[in-house]
């Protein structure tokens, strides 16, 4: 059955004009492994920006939907689909973009039946941000009791969701980073010491904080900020990269950041980490699902446990049609965000 589908569209690469909402024709009947799922509540990221900028690129390139995270209800499945029946209510998480739309025809394996007591907001809040934070912590970071934890953007979707589960392991101190309007809330979530991520100075006040370092930080922005967050490691300790913020300045992107935000992150020496007993990583959450995905629908299924036992939970910032894309957009790169910012159709 032909009909169509309201989606947010990326024209090309470059600004906010670039981002247009359209109806586009769409088949409703779905493939013999492939489910609809008529959309609800999509997840907004700096992912989304990167991609928008042409700092992430995907093939064949524009014209393509925008959206990496949705969550929704089944209205139809194939002839050979086992783990879905119609009325499911569910999250979809992909590796390339196209989830910020009306109705999306996807294959069953990237659904996930969420539990009753998740609202379509939260479940659109969640994949992106706490896998993020938990293969960070859990896979990467390997955190036990009584260690520290930096948390950068702590106010934003993975910075909350960080400390939410670092809070799950005995006795562990998180540091937060946020400007001080935003201090109330995150250590209201958990954070025990607030910095001012401002204040240009801050890797000197966490290191005042925590003069023996931290044991696991991570790191959103990349160049010179990448580098001083190294600095502030313990011995045995883990700084973990999880994203590249610090390109993003201005609805275009800046060569010259792209350059700095290059040469500060290249300037890791291996004879610095072996002298040091230091850990830098990287993590990519799409290579996890692709390459891991048993490890990554564990450790899912884990979260899911962990909200159904309200240990958990997403912090929604605010709500916006796809209309108001653009006012959305420019509340998380303008940083003004607590929490999670959501689309809906």
């Amino acid at each position: 059955m032909e009909d169509s589908s309201l989606s947010v569209v990326l024209s090309g690469y470059g600004g906010l004009e670039k981002i247009q909402v359209q109806r586009l024709p769409f088949n409703r009947t779905p493939g013999d492994g492939q489910v609809i799922v008529k959309v609800k509540s999509c997840g907004l990221n700096f992912a989304d920006i990167y991609t928008r900028q042409g700092l992430v690129r995907n093939e064949p390139g524009p014209p393509f939907v925008m959206g990496l995270e949705c969550s929704g209800v089944v209205v139809s499945v194939g002839s050979k689909v086992e783990n879905l029946k119609e009325g499911d209510r569910v999250l979809i998480h992909t590796g390339k973009p196209g989830l910020q739309t009306e109705f999306i025809c996807i294959e069953s394996s990237s659904c996930f039946v969420v539990p009753e007591s998740m609202s379509f907001d939260d479940a659109a809040a969640f994949p992106v941000n706490y896998l993020t934070a938990y293969f960070c912590l859990f896979d990467i970071g390997n955190l036990r009791s009584n260690q520290t934890v930096l948390i950068p953007s702590a106010a934003g979707g993975v910075g909350w969701a960080a400390t939410q589960l670092a809070k799950t392991v005995p006795n562990v101190r998180v540091v937060g980073l946020a400007s001080t309007s935003k201090h109330e809330a995150i250590r209201a979530n958990g954070v025990d010491i607030t910095i001012d991520s401002r204040d240009p100075c801050w890797d000197a006040a966490v290191r005042a904080a925590c003069p023996q370092g931290v044991d696991i930080a991570l790191d959103c922005t990349s160049g010179d900020n990448f580098r001083r967050t190294q600095l502030l490691v313990k011995d045995l300790g883990r700084a973990i990269l999880i994203g590249a913020n610090d390109m993003i300045a201005g609805e275009t992107l800046s060569l010259w950041r792209i350059i700095s935000s290059w040469w500060y992150t290249a300037t890791i020496k291996p004879v610095d980490l072996v002298l040091n007993s230091r850990v830098v990583a990287g993590f990519h959450l799409t290579h996890v699902k692709t390459r891991l995905p048993e490890r990554y629908r564990d450790a899912l299924l884990h979260l899911f446990e962990l909200y159904e036992k309200k240990v958990i939970r997403p912090q929604i910032d605010s709500v916006w049609t796809f209309s108001q894309i653009t006012e959305a957009t420019n509340r998380l790169s303008q940083r003004k965000n607590v929490g999670k910012v959501i689309l809906t159709p």
